[in-house]
């Protein structure tokens, strides 16, 4: 509104300084456009790899995947090579978060991330420099050596993606079912029977919540204090200690019977003289015995 206002009182061609500030204020208006963008990106980037945690790298460019956890430390993602750290390990937590990827070689891992970054980045309508794609392919090659020291079993795709003949482009395992330019190699069911892309994607939905559940869970029992955590302790607690008693009295019964001192405790038929009643005198014995720890651990505590 000012601006023509201005341009109503003075028809003639604006000065150099207001021209020169009104130039740098679109730029610096263009630049947090993209920087917004791109944090929006990456915000969408995690949602779809089920991503349960980040934690903001303020000191550099690096990332690291808490595989197991869902939890990624990496840049915020405010320009192209932070958002490719994020998408790298964004990579990581889709594809090796739980089996089969998570036992992976280490050198397969870091190929599949890469690709998920390439492919992250298109399906977001954004494009990897090439400098980053080099980079990436460096990246996986250092690892392809540390493997290599390790006595790992390299995998040949890992080294033709290093040596830039396999594409980063190439179908992964499996991908958010978001995702449509980009579908996951089909393989076991969904590959042997050609599904539908509906049913492929319900399937690979199916699959995504079951990975939050179990991962759920996993950190609900894991945490230290929770009522959770305790359940699971006090259970193993009587498992264990219910199978250390049973297991002491029936080879206590078995010692008295070589020593033809255990007394016939019934009419049962007995298996090499060990009788029902042993069998059952032991049971009982363990649970008293999974009793008695769990009231010692009761009071200790």
């Amino acid at each position: 509104m000012k601006m023509g206002a201005s341009q109503k009182d003075q028809p003639d061609a604006p000065s150099a300084p207001a021209h020169g500030k009104l130039k740098g204020d679109e730029i610096r208006q263009r630049i947090d456009d993209n920087r917004m963008k791109r944090l929006a990106i990456a915000e969408a980037m995690k949602a779809e790899a089920g991503v349960t945690g980040h934690e903001i790298n303020k000191e550099g460019f690096g990332g690291l995947a808490y595989i197991g956890t869902g939890r990624i430390v990496s840049p915020a993602g405010q320009n192209i090579l932070q958002l490719y750290t994020v998408a790298h390990e964004c990579g990581h937590i889709f594809l090796q978060d739980a089996p089969p990827g998570i036992y992976l070689p280490a050198h397969v891992k870091e190929m599949e991330a890469e690709s998920y970054a390439h492919q992250a980045f298109r399906e977001h309508g954004m494009v990897l420099p090439r400098r980053l794609s080099d980079w990436g392919r460096t990246y996986v090659r250092s690892w392809i050596d540390k493997d290599i020291a390790a006595g790992v079993p390299i995998d040949p795709r890992a080294v033709a993606y290093a040596n830039g003949t396999r594409s980063p482009y190439e179908p992964l395992r499996m991908v958010p079912d978001t995702w449509r330019l980009h579908a996951a190699a089909p393989t076991g069911v969904e590959g042997a029977l050609r599904l539908p892309t509906g049913v492929r994607f319900g399937l690979a939905a199916a699959r995504r919540w079951s990975r939050r559940l179990l991962r759920g869970v996993r950190t609900a029992f894991g945490r230290e204090g929770s009522m959770m955590a305790d359940a699971s302790e006090m259970a193993g607690c009587v498992v264990s200690n219910a199978l250390r008693g049973a297991s002491v009295t029936f080879a206590t019964s078995i010692v008295l019977l070589v020593l033809h001192r255990l007394p016939d405790l019934g009419p049962a038929p007995a298996i090499g003289g060990i009788s029902l009643f042993h069998v059952v005198a032991a049971m009982v014995a363990g649970v008293i015995w999974a009793g008695v720890a769990l009231a010692w651990r009761t009071m200790q505590r």
